[in-house]
């Protein structure tokens, strides 16, 4: 049995990840740790998202840690196999059950000149399929990186998903109480027989304005509930750098936690 917080995982992206989007420093900067113990979350996946990230120090902060992802990327070694660089830390971490592939069907990271991940498109379903074949070889489960927006537009993208151990879903604009109901149905729907956690943004990344505390609460009771009909297993509070803006909407997940934290999920 397990409390909340041993649901919930933490997106973790280096402290300064959103300087340059807030226009200043955080005060106080929050690495993941930081941020997962101040979510009240037990729980991280590591995601540089193409920044520079000290892996080996945060590492070595362990402190309440009972599960750690890490994102399938090169980890700023351009040109890298970016598989085989990721499970290369992986010894890192005792904790480590899985890795993720962060933006897998994100067309637009093709335009990067230095890029950080590997998408769908360049990948046969053959090519993945072997991935997922080394990635269960090292003990670990495979997961993906779902957009509602990908739902919307009908992307031919489900044999990929297939392959998939589990799957987080992700609203990249906040959405309204009409579209989480019906593409949270959805994607349950499209993902029989997967493991799936439901995030959640404390920022609204899509439209550039501070999150509604209004719908994060709104979405985190409702993912609740989803895990009360055992549909998830699990939360994911987006993100630890967030923390240090004054942002309302993090405080008012700090607060959902506190609230919550008795909740048994069997």
């Amino acid at each position: 049995m397990k409390t909340l917080g041993d649901c919930l995982w933490i997106w973790g992206h280096p402290e300064d990840s959103f300087n340059d989007l807030f226009g200043r420093e955080p005060n106080p900067p929050m690495n993941p740790a930081q941020g997962m113990r101040g979510l009240g979350a037990k729980n991280i996946f590591y995601v540089p998202f193409g920044h520079y990230m000290d892996i080996e120090t945060y590492s070595k902060d362990t402190d309440g840690i009972a599960n750690v992802g890490l994102s399938v990327e090169n980890w700023g070694e351009y040109g890298a196999n970016e598989l085989e660089r990721t499970l290369s830390l992986c010894p890192l971490f005792p904790q480590i059950n899985c890795v993720v592939y962060d933006d897998f069907f994100c067309e637009e990271a093709l335009q990067f000149p230095k890029k950080h991940i590997k998408i769908w498109c360049e990948y046969t379903l053959n090519e993945l399929i072997a991935e997922r074949d080394a990635i269960h070889a090292a003990g670990l489960e495979m997961w993906l990186v779902l957009y509602q927006w990908q739902i919307e537009q009908g992307m031919d993208i489900q044999d990929y998903i297939d392959v998939f151990d589990g799957v987080t879903f992700w609203f990249w604009n906040e959405p309204s109480v009409e579209q989480y109901q019906k593409y949270s149905r959805i994607f349950i729907e499209m993902t029989p027989g997967k493991k799936r956690l439901i995030g959640c943004y404390l920022y609204n990344y899509g439209l550039l304005r501070p999150a509604d505390p209004e719908m994060v609460v709104y979405q985190l009771d409702h993912n609740l509930e989803l895990m009360k009909q055992k549909e998830i297993s699990g939360i994911v509070l987006h993100n630890n750098a967030l923390g240090g803006f004054g942002l309302a909407a993090f405080g008012t997940a700090v607060n959902w936690v506190e609230r919550n934290k008795e909740f048994i999920y069997d």
